[in-house]
């Protein structure tokens, strides 16, 4: 069973461990310098107590598997500042032994569950992966046809979930 909490500081430590697992392989073949492997146990207690973002934990069976990050309040690469109501979906990972196995949709829809002002939801993430898109279309996000080069060689694709 998927179940979703608000990230304490006691799970940084695993999370950012989770993280660098999770998007090691992206890193190697976009080696892009913003790329959450290269961030550590400070990057995720840091953004536990900001104001600007939203931290939850994944368990499976009560096992932490992984973590969503949602930004508020802030500007994303595709949007100059969201408005009351909107979130992005900075990040989720999951454990690689534990991924493609539905955990990610899951838990982006329980974790929608948690902003009750929600009129709208945006991700974005490399146009090449093809797991990611169908897991985001799954959790009922749909494309916007927005594209943004973030470093040579890595586009991204802007999705959104409006409610």
């Amino acid at each position: 069973m998927i179940k979703i909490s608000v990230t304490t500081d006691k799970e940084a430590p695993i999370l950012a461990e989770i993280q660098r697992l999770a998007f090691l392989p992206l890193y190697e073949k976009y080696h892009d310098e913003g790329n959450p492997c290269l961030r550590g146990v400070e990057d995720v207690a840091n953004r536990l107590n900001s104001p600007f973002f939203r931290y939850f934990t994944i368990f499976e069976d009560d096992k932490i598997v992984g973590g969503v990050l949602y930004k508020c309040n802030s500007k994303t690469p595709f949007i100059a500042g969201l408005k009351d109501g909107e979130y992005y979906l900075q990040r989720i990972y999951i454990k690689p032994e534990r991924q493609c196995n539905k955990i990610a949709q899951k838990a982006i829809l329980l974790c929608e569950k948690e902003f009750s002002d929600a009129t709208a939801f945006y991700v974005d993430f490399p146009e090449d992966l093809v797991k990611n898109q169908k897991c985001y279309e799954a959790a009922g996000f749909c494309d916007t046809g927005k594209r943004m080069e973030a470093e040579p060689g890595l586009v991204l694709a802007c999705y959104e979930k409006k409610l």
